[in-house]
């Protein structure tokens, strides 16, 4: 396992790779979620601010031995490009063309940089498994079941059949607990959903967040999908922590873990595989 200041080095040369290769005109990206209009959502800080969430993920993937990694609706791929460059195997399933010509340029980088890119909704149902099933060491799912307005169940179905038995998941999800959404609704009635006015003019599908998750929420969708849950861990990534009111208004995110930020799941599809 290399340390984090390697992790962090790798993994923000393809953010800048990524960010280089954005489209001027965001109206494509944007259309199905006006909140990633360009001058109102800052990609490259959220890109940025993640390399915390995604060095856990890495450190989870090390540690179950995982050599071939499948990373379901990774959309601008700094995350695999950084696991090729550490030496796994990895694909993305991702549907590129859903953006029109947008994330072309992308598409064509994270292919020529050794990352297999599959052109799958892995949200539908879908009876042509054949490119993914059984192949895959461990999938990563990260900030996706979030986006769903319907059932994860399809998703968690092809996760599943990607998974060769004894596969690990590593499930990452938005706490719906999260405690400044919490002190938010009580102190100033804003809602814990997101905003009216980007659901309102976005087109649809809206594909913003839908149902962000419980730590109970997470336990259930793994487990009725089969899985087993080695491990689970709760932690904090967007909060300024340099201001002393935000330690303090924010505290309890940090000390108790069903009010923190991100709930990520380590799973393991049993030997026997799952049903």
């Amino acid at each position: 396992m290399i340390d984090r200041e390697r992790f962090d080095a790798v993994y923000l040369q393809g953010v800048a790779e990524v960010m280089a290769r954005l489209p001027e005109d965001w109206s494509s990206l944007s259309k199905h979620n006006v909140g990633w209009r360009k001058g109102q959502f800052d990609q490259e800080a959220y890109l940025r601010a993640s390399a915390e969430r995604y060095w856990r993920a890495y450190a989870i993937l090390d540690a179950s031995g995982a050599r071939t990694v499948l990373d379901v609706g990774g959309f601008l791929a700094a995350f695999p490009l950084a696991l090729a460059r550490l030496g796994y195997e990895v694909a993305i399933a991702e549907r590129y063309d859903y953006y029109g010509n947008a994330l072309d340029a992308i598409a064509s980088h994270v292919k020529a940089s050794g990352v297999r890119v599959i052109d799958m909704d892995f949200t539908e149902p879908s009876a042509d498994l054949a490119a993914v099933r059984g192949r895959f060491d461990a999938v990563t799912c990260m900030a996706v079941a979030e986006h769903l307005a319907h059932s994860p169940r399809a998703l968690m179905e092809n996760i599943c059949a990607a998974l060769r038995p004894g596969g690990s998941l590593v499930f990452e999800v938005p706490n719906l607990a999260y405690w400044p959404k919490r002190y938010a609704l009580l102190v100033r009635g804003t809602s814990v959903l997101a905003p009216i006015a980007d659901v309102y003019h976005s087109e649809i599908p809206f594909t913003g967040h839908h149902r962000e998750y419980t730590i109970s929420d997470a336990r259930y969708v793994v487990g009725e999908a089969g899985l087993e849950v080695l491990r689970e861990e709760t932690f904090n990534y967007s909060i300024d922590t340099r201001q002393l009111w935000n330690r303090l208004k924010y505290a309890p995110a940090f000390l108790l873990k069903e009010w923190a930020e991100i709930i990520m799941l380590h799973c393991r599809r049993p030997p026997g595989g799952a049903r």
